[in-house]
């Protein structure tokens, strides 16, 4: 049943995927996928008074052999996969990938592509810490343009997305160290820097299509995470400058000019997650 509530996240969705590229773009970017299909009962908005749980998921659910922490901020809006996913996904591991908008609808239509920074070896790479995932290297930092603010993001002035995968632990080829010159910063108070980067096995393959039944690695979700001012003033963001970053396009999209975010920085100013 299309309720209003349902449509209203569907219209928001729409506008999101419209930062991915241009609609006409849509045929050349499919390869695998015709359609998204959503599963909007298994949304979850992870906050304190919402979805949030403390140290790893004991839900009881068999999610191999790596733990699950609750993606404080974010949203998630639920893909659907296939029937009886709980059977057919059982002992498959949570992990997360970011990626640019750009790249976004690519990816969700048609699949993984390997790494082309393979620090670690050759696959695709994924980290079990959203916090890792959503630096900018990996997930852009984007500026809602002020035509979108009111009617879809609620005066939100940034918004990020990384995509939420499962895999299975045969397939995970290797667990490494941060490759963001972090070493010495904590970057997530759950998992340690020489565990954070998994690399997954793509199976000689160029593009691994999420409809294969025995693909290494299936997009189950799309996180997001809405802000008030950048996220680079987030408590959890600190990080970032004790480790790599930079605004060269080709690398770090921050969506902001560097010195400008310093500045920000250093004055003391504050951003704030907004939740629906």
């Amino acid at each position: 049943m299309l309720t209003d509530k349902i449509q209203e996240e569907l219209g928001k969705l729409k506008m999101f995927f419209m930062f991915m590229g241009p609609v006409k773009a849509f045929s050349k970017m499919q390869k695998y996928r015709e359609e998204i299909r959503l599963h909007p009962q298994y949304n979850r908005i992870y906050c304190m008074d919402q979805t949030y749980w403390r140290g790893a998921n004991n839900d009881g659910k068999d999610r191999g052999n790596q733990p699950y922490y609750c993606p404080l901020g974010w949203k998630r809006y639920s893909f659907y996969v296939t029937d009886n996913f709980d059977e057919k996904f059982k002992g498959w591991s949570i992990c997360y990938h970011g990626t640019k908008f750009a790249y976004g609808l690519s990816i969700l239509l048609s699949g993984l592509k390997p790494a082309e920074r393979n620090e670690h070896g050759a696959g695709i790479y994924a980290t079990p810490s959203i916090n890792y995932a959503c630096h900018p290297r990996y997930s852009e930092v984007k500026l809602i343009q002020s035509s979108h603010k009111n009617k879809i993001f609620k005066n939100g002035k940034y918004v990020q997305f990384v995509l939420e995968c499962r895999v299975h632990p045969k397939n995970i080829k290797g667990i490494a160290k941060e490759t963001l010159q972090g070493d010495y910063t904590t970057i997530d108070s759950n998992i340690d820097n020489d565990k954070i980067e998994w690399i997954i096995d793509n199976k000689k393959k160029d593009l691994v299509d999420f409809n294969d039944p025995n693909s290494s690695i299936i997009c189950t979700g799309l996180m997001t995470r809405l802000t008030d001012n950048h996220p680079g003033l987030l408590p959890e963001s600190q990080w970032w400058y004790d480790a790599h970053l930079c605004e060269y396009k080709g690398c770090c999209c921050l969506g902001i000019e560097l010195n400008e975010l310093k500045k920000q920085k250093n004055s003391g100013m504050n951003c704030n997650i907004i939740y629906e």
